[in-house]
């Protein structure tokens, strides 16, 4: 996960980023922080961020105008912006913003905020993986499917395979994604890379074959219409 912080108080910059190291560290999961002190020079680095902690005024301009900016480039990134002036909330609500937080900040608020995206952004667009040392997030999109392993699970991604110390049960309740189907007590799938489908048996794209549960093969056909009038 990638996180931008940008105001212009070092102070204020170090608080957050502080906030951030303790919150992401009470719940085992890995970030990326970048930190900077102008609006310019976080549009012109711009690495495809999930996250942006904006300051509303920074040294060279509205904090607002350097959001559109990013926007155009990442349409995808959440946006948290912070100022002493709650009068600024109703202007940065054209930018559909996540969260406003009221300086001075507190490590209250920004947990908050935290446990908010961070439930949105597994949702959408991220899966956690609970790896041995710390979680990691991956692209839902990558995941092709997941596999009950006993009390835990394998995540087959396109390029690797995970296993995660969470069961194929938690994966199930947690991944609020209409791409995504249990097809069977110890599969989901991901129906993005459904190939061909039996009554018994679906065939993925790179030739893998994944169970389907007889009493489950009408509602994942209905489902998968769904998914192909949705991609189109």
């Amino acid at each position: 996960m990638k996180i931008a912080i940008c105001d212009d108080e070092q102070v204020i910059r170090d608080e957050i980023a502080g906030f951030l190291q303790e919150y992401f560290d009470a719940n085992n999961l890995s970030f990326e922080v970048d930190l900077f002190s102008d609006g310019e020079s976080f549009v012109q680095k711009n690495r495809n961020y999930d996250l942006v902690f904006m300051d509303y005024q920074l040294p060279d301009g509205n904090g607002i105008d350097f959001a559109k900016r990013v926007r155009q480039e990442n349409a995808d990134i959440f946006i948290i912006f912070s100022t002493s002036f709650q009068e600024h909330v109703f202007e940065s609500f054209t930018l559909n913003t996540f969260r406003y937080l009221l300086k001075p900040i507190s490590k209250e608020s920004v947990f908050g905020a935290m446990d908010a995206f961070v439930k949105v952004y597994q949702t959408n667009r991220k899966i956690i993986i609970n790896l041995l040392a710390k979680d990691r997030f991956v692209d839902a999109d990558e995941v092709m499917y997941i596999e009950a392993d006993k009390k835990y699970a394998i995540v087959r991604t396109t390029g690797n395979t995970y296993r995660s110390f969470r069961s194929i049960s938690k994966y199930e309740a947690e991944i609020d994604n209409p791409h995504f189907f249990r097809t069977h007590r110890s599969y989901i799938v991901n129906m993005k890379y459904v190939s061909e489908c039996e009554r018994k048996m679906i065939t993925l794209t790179n030739g893998e074959k994944i169970l389907i549960g007889p009493k489950n093969y009408d509602a994942f056909i209905r489902s998968y219409m769904n998914y192909l009038k949705y991609k189109s």
